[in-house]
Order: structure tokens, then sequence, then C-alpha cells
């Protein structure tokens, strides 16, 4: 990728949680406006990668950098201030509290005590509209999925961290979900998603990047690589090839 193209810039991160390190040496680079997956085994650094990226963990070595200004060792606060929005894995909202009020809580991070822009997050997610005087907790799991990107849309970012959107969701659920993230790319939003659900994942990103044992191994689009390779990059850290084929490229 030209220099000129990153967006998102993540050079020899080293990452973890105490003394343990997750992260042993990441590299990955991100241009505006992209969807990328990251996939890899379990504990293979992907999630830590993105708590990483929005200042949730503590990095040892390395740079974190945001349309060129480096954003490593700003609080989430910050970052999320400078674009950057990220949703976790699980439900993260307020349970007995209304999707309004789930709203007015993500709205406390803004500078000068602003409400975000909700007009834009129920015209991305008209269901939220129709339920706002819900408490949070009654909705569906893609209801509620569907809120807690809606508190991380409140603000426009431009990158939007994802991780594991489809847990607990049923396929109907999972389709909307994943219909509303190819919605929010379409608008310009450079999105990362972490998904268990990799052929899901393949479907809808023009990039995947696959982590293993703490550094990304190969970057391709989803169609240079089959699931068989996936697996054996997920269990060896190779690409198993049938006769006669090459290898896909790596970026």
């Amino acid at each position: 990728m030209p220099a000129d193209t990153k967006a998102l810039q993540v050079e020899g991160l080293r990452a973890g949680y105490g003394k343990l390190e997750i992260l042993l040496g990441t590299d990955l680079a991100v241009g505006p406006g992209e969807f990328i997956s990251l996939m890899g085994p379990n504990g293979a650094g992907k999630s830590t990668l993105l708590k990483t990226i929005f200042g949730m963990t503590a990095i040892t070595a390395g740079s974190v950098s945001w349309n060129g200004e480096r954003i490593s060792g700003l609080r989430p606060r910050d970052i999320l201030r400078r674009g950057v929005a990220y949703v976790p894995q699980g439900r993260c909202n307020f349970p007995l509290m209304s999707v309004d009020e789930n709203l007015d809580m993500a709205s406390f991070a803004f500078p000068g005590g602003k409400r975000g822009d909700r007009d834009f997050v129920f015209d991305l997610f008209p269901i939220l509209r129709d339920r706002r005087r819900h408490p949070a907790g009654y909705l569906s799991g893609g209801e509620q999925q569907m809120l807690e990107m809606g508190m991380a849309m409140l603000l426009r970012p431009r990158l939007l961290l994802i991780d594991e959107p489809s847990v607990g969701l049923a396929p109907q659920a999972i389709q909307q979900v994943f219909a509303e993230i190819l919605r929010i790319n379409a608008g310009g939003c450079t999105v990362v998603l972490v998904e268990q659900n990799t052929r899901k994942a393949m479907e809808v990103s023009g990039r995947v990047a696959v982590l293993r044992l703490g550094q990304v191994i190969w970057t391709g689009p989803p169609a240079a690589i089959t699931h068989a390779q996936l697996g054996s990059l997920f269990m060896t850290g190779r690409l198993d090839m049938a006769p006669g084929t090459s290898a896909p490229p790596t970026v």
C-alpha cells in the first residue's frame, strides 16, 4: 500500500495485559474508506489489536498513527475525539435505560456536553428511532448490536473498530447487522472488523488480515485465499497449496 494512502498505520506494535504480551511486533496499514477483517485463531491478538488502537491496553513498543498523527499513548476519549470509535464484543449498553438514555450516556465523552448527531444515528438505524423509549435490555440481540454501533456513531467517526458483532445473534439478525456495517462503510467510514464468522466477514470485507501469535502473517483480498488455505494459516502459519496453484499475494 503506497505511503500516501495509509489512514491507519500500526508499526511494530507490542502490547498486552500487565506482563503478558499478546501483540508481538504487529504491523498493519489500512487505507481511507477501506473495510478490512482481522482473522486468526483464538488468542492470536485480534481483539487486543482493536483495544490497543483505541488506547485500552499498555503499549511496550511500536506505534499507532491515524491520518498521520500518532495516537498511541492517548486516552480512549481523546482517540474518540479524533474520529476513532470502538464497538466492543458483547452487550455493553445499560439494559434498564432507554435507547435515548443510552445515547445520552455515550455522549458524555464528547467535548462541551455535545449530544452527538442523534438524527444521523436514527437515519442509520431506523429501528432505534422506533424503540427510542424502550429499555435497551428489552431489544432483540440484533437491535442491541445496532444500539452499540449507534452509540459509537454519534460523533460520525471516520474509523470504526468492531469486535465480533455477530456473537449470539440469529442468522437473520446477522444479515441485518452486516448490512448496516456495509452502509456505514459505504458512507466513507473506514472499518476494521474482528469476526468469528469468517465466511460472512470474507463476503463483506475488501481485504483480510490474518493474525497468528501476535503478528499479521498475511493480508490480501478475500478472493485470493480459500477457506482451506485460511485454516492452514490459522493452524500452521503456512499456506498449504494444491498442486499447480500459486500462493495468494501478500499485500
